[in-house]
């Protein structure tokens, strides 16, 4: 493996690295935070630069990725598609209740069957092809329900955006290209006349694999680590699960095109992952938590992933609601796998970072893993 110490993390004065805040929950159910996940560069100076389409692999190695949060503007996002790898083999059910298992029903890049609009009534959830069931929400397997302006409600009915979850590595690819103009962003499947209906039609999937160029491992003794993912676009709530069972193999971490993924407002985002401490289960960590409970988006520490110009880039990311870092009870750090190239040094080690505010490491060949220990 090939290391590099080229990258740099800058804190830009404008902007905060990426966390919800800790004041707009409800006890009913997710509000919005006003604040969205965005992906800026920057270089070893710390000034901001967007690679174009075409920058080459040369010119962005060097580069670092600071994903951070910028306040709701006025303007509604610009249209939006989707390329991820769709998710061929089994098919989309309708059920109302799950197993309350998380891993999925897909493996490799197998794709599960094509979604088909008016078919499903609003009241079954479409399990199946890579959609996972979060029943702790109470909101029917769904990890997210808004009307048209993006406020939360609490059923999936007409009019309604219904957003899922999809299993560990997969992303949904369901979003409407219009979007509220007061920021909020709006995911999932669409409620009309009692059925359900893709708000992307660009895709017939409702799952699509990442670039496959990050995963996960924990070796931590105090037990299995919930990666909480951020429903974005959607609630913003950290609640899409990926379970690290302690000495168990690794799982894929979602590393999304930001090219053509999601984008708030003409800018890239990238996928964000809370973590919770080990031995917290999914259920207890994968939840809008409360001040000082350093569960949901009070853990610990937050993990960034996206890709642009052929380029992954990992981070480890402070998470601001929770200001005492010493409180986690792991370890992780980014290492390359056998055959690959990463450049720069990343880790989370006894409560403090390789690099104050953060670090980020760029994957410019092979893979590279998150090892939690």
């Amino acid at each position: 493996m090939k290391f590099s110490t080229a990258l740099t993390i800058s804190s830009i004065a404008s902007v905060a690295i990426a966390a919800p805040r800790g004041d707009h929950h409800s006890d009913v159910h997710f509000d919005k935070r006003g604040m969205v996940t965005v992906t800026q560069y920057v270089n070893e100076n710390g000034a901001v630069i967007i690679p174009g389409a075409g920058a080459s692999a040369s010119e962005t190695s060097s580069v670092a990725v600071a994903t951070a949060t910028l306040a709701g503007a006025s303007t509604a996002s610009s249209k939006t598609t989707t390329t991820l790898s769709p998710s061929a083999s089994t098919g989309v059910s309708s059920s109302s209740s799950s197993s309350g298992d998380y891993s999925g029903d897909l493996t490799g890049s197998s794709t599960g069957s094509k979604f088909e609009d008016g078919t499903i009534a609003c009241s079954s959830f479409p399990s199946g092809s890579g959609v996972i069931s979060l029943d702790w929400l109470g909101l029917s397997g769904w990890s997210s329900i808004q009307d048209s302006d993006g406020n939360s409600v609490t059923s999936c009915e007409d009019g309604s955006y219904c957003s899922y979850a999809c299993q560990a590595g997969m992303s949904k690819t369901q979003w409407p290209s219009s979007q509220p103009d007061s920021g909020a962003s709006l995911g999932g499947l669409v409620c009309k006349d009692g059925y359900l209906f893709r708000t992307n039609t660009d895709t017939d999937y409702l799952c699509g694999w990442g670039e496959g160029t990050a995963s996960a491992s924990n070796s931590n003794s105090n037990g299995g680590i919930a990666l909480c993912r951020t429903d974005y676009p959607g609630s913003e709530a950290m609640v899409v699960p990926t379970w690290l069972e302690s000495g168990s193999s690794s799982k894929q971490i979602s590393v999304v095109n930001e090219e053509t993924y999601y984008q708030w407002e003409g800018k890239q985002t990238s996928a964000q992952y809370y973590v919770n401490n080990a031995g917290v289960s999914v259920e207890d960590g994968c939840i809008w938590g409360s001040s000082g409970s350093d569960v949901g988006n009070w853990a610990p520490l937050v993990l960034g992933a996206g890709s642009a110009d052929g380029i992954t880039y990992l981070s480890l990311i402070p998470n601001p609601n929770n200001e005492d870092a010493t409180s986690a009870n792991f370890n992780v750090k980014i290492v390359a796998t056998d055959g690959s190239t990463v450049s720069g040094d990343c880790s989370f080690e006894n409560g403090e970072f390789s690099t104050d505010g953060g670090c980020t490491v760029s994957v410019t060949s092979g893979s590279a893993e998150f090892q939690f220990y």
